[in-house]
């Protein structure tokens, strides 16, 4: 019985060893794993091609003018709303669209500051994601109300960086 519980205690020590062993390894590789190193061809770093300007011209100046236009009322009468899903579909797209602009235009060498700049920057993802959630409703008031939420943000980023030439 002895010799038994021996050899127990010794696979026991064996095997957390092993264990120890295997997650230092683990560990060795994930930090490893975890440097940036360049590719030959370029893949693993991010270049800048566009300004600042140049996303807003491009992206985040006509897809939100085409989200602020899309649903209007006139004396409480809709009178005008996205018909069918490939229009509420490109609603989407576009908001979608502003959303990742503002991850692009918090990348350090677009960002005017760390401060209100980022805050600005990241409203303005989350709201055009909401107004992206919207448009999948196809709910004009829904996607009206989002799309005010939206706007009211940029013109908050407006008052204090205005749209100015980069």
């Amino acid at each position: 019985m002895v010799d038994r519980c021996a050899l127990c205690i010794a696979d026991r020590t064996f095997n957390n060893t092993v264990v120890r062993t295997a997650w230092l390894v683990l560990l060795v590789l994930a930090i490893a794993g975890c440097r940036r190193t360049p590719q030959p061809d370029g893949t693993a770093s991010m270049q800048v091609y566009a300004s600042t300007k140049d996303i807003i011209d491009a992206i985040v100046a006509p897809d939100s003018q085409a989200i602020f236009d899309a649903v209007g009322y006139e004396n409480g009468q809709l009178t005008r709303a996205p018909h069918g899903d490939d229009q509420w579909n490109r609603l989407r797209l576009q908001a979608l669209s502003i959303a990742e602009a503002g991850n692009l235009l918090m990348m350090r060498s677009r960002a005017k500051d760390a401060g209100d700049w980022m805050t600005f920057a990241h409203r303005m993802s989350v709201k055009a994601a909401a107004v992206a959630d919207a448009a999948s409703s196809t709910d004009p008031d829904r996607f009206l109300n989002a799309g005010g939420e939206l706007y009211e943000t940029c013109t908050a980023c407006h008052m204090k960086y205005g749209p100015k030439d980069d």
